[in-house]
């Protein structure tokens, strides 16, 4: 006879990791509050950036403000305009890291305290370090820009302390997207592999400090 659990967690997130979207969507005249109506969000909640949705409604407004504004690559554009400064309490905390290692640390922790269903790890591949976003959702639209606002805002942080030159050998991307990515020299010389069922970016040891 099969068992049904009494009690399930629903994997959620905090408001905060929402308001970089809608601030972006807001400065194109996107209409943010029907987006989050129709994604079961209420548009009130924006006021409360501690507050929780559940996941999958977060990824279905990703989802439905991509299909408005035409773009599969929202959470880019989001990563690129996005700085530490935007985060609040949790951007201070990250500006105060001493060293790389020290940065993606915390970043880590940060990230995991905010977000059930999907979190970062890191892994030590050799002469790199690999951050690995793991998602309990199947990959998706929505789950994308989650994973490409990461990604991006993660890679200009590194580049900062690496230098203008360096960029990730590898970015890997659960999802294949039918457009091409966004230019940018964040991802020059980085070798962008879609579709592989699994979101990492590789770091070098050397810059870890």
């Amino acid at each position: 006879m099969k068992t049904i659990p009494v009690h399930m967690e629903i994997p959620v997130t905090r408001v905060s990791t929402i308001l970089p979207y809608t601030r972006l969507l807001r400065s194109v005249g996107a209409p943010v509050d029907r987006l989050l109506n129709r994604a079961r969000i209420p548009p009130e909640l924006l006021n409360h950036p501690a507050a929780v949705v559940p996941l999958v409604n977060a990824f279905r407004f990703g989802e439905l403000a991509c299909q408005t504004e035409e773009t599969e690559h929202l959470g880019f554009l989001v990563g690129l305009s996005t700085t530490l400064e935007d985060y609040g309490p949790y951007g201070n905390i990250l500006q105060n890291a001493l060293t790389v290692y020290d940065y993606l640390q915390k970043g880590i922790s940060l990230y995991n305290m905010v977000i059930t269903g999907q979190r970062l790890r890191l892994s030590e591949h050799g002469e790199e370090f690999r951050l690995t976003i793991e998602s309990d959702v199947e990959p998706g639209v929505g789950a994308y820009q989650s994973h490409m606002e990461t990604l991006i805002t993660t890679i200009a942080r590194l580049k900062e302390a690496a230098g203008p030159e360096w960029s990730p050998r590898v970015v890997s991307l659960a999802y294949r997207a039918q457009e091409h990515l966004p230019d940018t020299d964040l991802l020059a010389g980085s070798r962008i592999i879609q579709g592989a069922g699994e979101t990492f970016l590789t770091i070098p040891r050397a810059i870890m400090g």
